[in-house]
């Protein structure tokens, strides 16, 4: 899989392997820390470049245990029998400070805080240096994050709200899971990450009650704002955990036309939709930069979370990180602007349009904005939200941005408009 993956080759892991708990804690882990784990290797043993490709994984997992997880020379000789047990000795005397001595500044930042050079080329000119790595280093640890969301579902009509959020807090009471109330957003609960398993385990869950959900994620939902008598598109859809929360705004009426592209993803939300019980969401397989609807002009609201590098989720996904370069951000923004396009062809004058990214870049947030601000009236957006970055010395009305190390959230760019 290590091998694989040093390989650029994409789906590394298998879905026979995904079901080891172990070896996708590790695999991420690596990845996660790739460029960090190869310097180490590099600077320990010399000779590293002539290891043979099959045995070059074991270094990446024993720098690992030996260096984040502090395992003894003993524990890693019982997981790999015939070790190198110099190895073992020389990277428990690793020096950052000598490795490291040589580096300019970027490189050191790029070294140490595990993120690609690319990335800080991106964001150093709307983000200081601390700043990105506390980013980053919320974002490659699990444990800054100690805490998750989840969100009530009501959506399946056997009980009333209230009934369903009291049945919900006696469940945590009664199992001892620790929770509270988010501040911003009542329908959503923090509990502890490490009581993940016992919510999982709870018949409010299994009934698709409760749902996991980043905060970020809802917030985008929470902006739009959704009314019961809406025609309302989720241009880009999959996997419809934001869709299903529109749905659960609008009490399941009004109507929601979720679009998505790839036919698997479709499954996906088909599946999800009918578990959660929306309703009122019509689903189609399609492109929605040329959406299959007769009328233009037609929308009383649209989303559009839009496809994006990424950047700002490499808590849940450390393979993308590695991603990250010129052209595919090129694509991914080529890819926004022509769907942003079609989002304001079929929303109504007066409509609203909540355009969002689970980016960090400005090229997928305040910049794609900025070539549409002609036929855009900026909206109110929650007042929690950090300022968007600034573009030529001015922040741009009607937008705003949620970073991990602040809100504890995914990286996200979300920014609310009316059309004029």
């Amino acid at each position: 899989m290590i091998l694989r993956f040093k390989q650029r080759e994409t789906s590394t892991l298998s879905v026979e392997l995904r079901k080891n708990i172990n070896i996708i804690h590790y695999y991420n882990e690596i990845i996660r820390f790739w460029n960090k784990l190869n310097f180490i290797i590099m600077n320990t043993f010399k000779a590293s470049n002539s290891l043979e490709k099959e045995i070059q994984p074991q270094y990446f997992y024993a720098t690992y245990r030996l260096l984040w997880e502090h395992a003894s020379e003993k524990q890693i000789l019982n997981e790999l029998p015939n070790f190198e047990k110099g190895f073992i000795k020389k990277v428990r005397t690793f020096s950052w400070d000598k490795a490291l001595a040589h580096k300019n500044e970027k490189e050191k930042l790029s070294i140490s805080a595990a993120i690609p050079s690319f990335m800080i080329d991106r964001l150093i000119p709307v983000m200081s240096k601390d700043f990105i790595r506390s980013n980053v280093k919320f974002m490659n640890r699990l444990e800054e994050r100690t805490e998750i969301t989840l969100r009530i579902n009501n959506l399946n009509g056997k009980i009333n709200s209230q009934e369903l959020l009291k049945q919900v807090v006696d469940t945590f009471k009664k199992n001892k899971v620790h929770y509270h109330k988010d501040h911003e957003i009542p329908e959503l609960f923090w509990i502890p990450l490490s009581q993940k398993n016992k919510v999982i385990r709870n018949t409010a869950y299994q009934d698709g009650n409760l749902i996991f959900q980043d905060k970020a994620s809802v917030a985008v939902i929470h902006t739009l704002a959704p009314n019961p008598e809406d025609k309302i598109c989720d241009m880009c859809a999959a996997p419809g955990i934001k869709t299903s929360l529109i749905s659960q705004y609008m009490n399941n009426k009004g109507h929601i036309i979720a679009g998505e592209f790839l036919t698997e993803r479709v499954k996906v939300m088909r599946s999800l939709f009918n578990q959660l019980n929306v309703l009122n969401s019509h689903i189609l397989n399609t492109d929605s930069i040329i959406l299959p609807i007769r009328f233009q002009n037609y929308f009383d609201s649209v989303l559009l979370d839009a496809p994006c590098t990424g950047s700002g989720t490499f808590l849940a996904n450390p393979e993308l990180k590695w991603r990250q370069n010129e052209k595919f951000l090129h694509q991914n923004v080529f890819l926004q602007k022509k769907l942003f396009e079609s989002a304001l062809k079929i929303l109504k004058p007066g409509g609203i349009l909540v355009y969002s990214t689970c980016s960090l870049y400005p090229e997928e947030g305040e910049y794609q904005i900025l070539d549409f601000m002609d036929r855009l009236e900026p909206l109110d957006i929650p007042k929690w939200f950090s300022p968007s970055y600034r573009i030529d010395n001015k922040t741009i009305q009607g937008t705003g941005r949620l970073f991990p190390s602040v809100h504890h959230t995914q990286g996200f760019f979300i920014g609310k408009f009316k059309k004029k």
